[in-house]
Parts: C-alpha cells; structure tokens; sequence
C-alpha cells in the first residue's frame, strides 16, 4: 500500500452512523462515535499488531509486518481513495478520511 515500509495507509468511513477506521496492509478495523475515536483505536491496535509481531512472533515479523494486503482490500482502498477525491472535489461533506500511520512511532 505504501512505497515506504515504514508508514501505513489507512481510511475512515463513516458509516450508520459510526466510523469505521481501517489499516488495509495488516488487514485490521475498529469503529467508533467519533473519527477521532476510531483513529486511535485503529492505533491501538496497530500498535499491539506490531508489538505482538516483534516480540510474540519474533520468527515470523518479517512476513507478518511485510506481507501485502489481499488484492481485494487493495482494491477497496484505491476505490475509496478514488472516490474521496471526487466527491471532494464536489462536495464540502467529508464522511472519509485517509491518514497514515508512522509504524516505527508506534512502537516507542
């Protein structure tokens, strides 16, 4: 998803009334009330993701935090990301968001 190893593409969506945020590559989501709320939850969980990784499945951190995400769910993402572009350029309505997450700061 990013050419840079060490930062991670997410999204938000807000969706019946909740958001939904999500970290493709690791294939991880949570939701929340509020954007806010789901971020940090998806940071919590990227965070325990990397922690469990390093340390739990040491003998196996490379595959787990290097793999690809599904070619369906990197579908969804540049769909989304394609999506948000175009309704931004008509609307001033943000229901989603992209962000990315520095995976080495998650760490510390």
């Amino acid at each position: 998803m990013s050419n840079n190893p060490f930062v991670l593409r997410c999204y938000a969506e807000k969706k019946d009334g909740l958001w939904i945020a999500a970290c493709p590559q690791f294939t991880l989501a949570t939701q929340g009330e509020s954007f806010d709320q789901a971020k940090e939850k998806l940071e919590a969980q990227i965070k325990s993701y990397i922690v469990e990784a390093l340390t739990l499945d040491k003998e196996h951190a490379a595959e787990l935090l290097g793999r690809r995400a599904p070619l369906s769910i990197r579908m969804h993402y540049a769909l989304k990301t394609a999506a948000y572009s175009v309704v931004r350029l008509f609307s001033r309505q943000r229901d989603v968001r992209r962000f990315n997450e520095p995976a080495l700061q998650m760490v510390y």
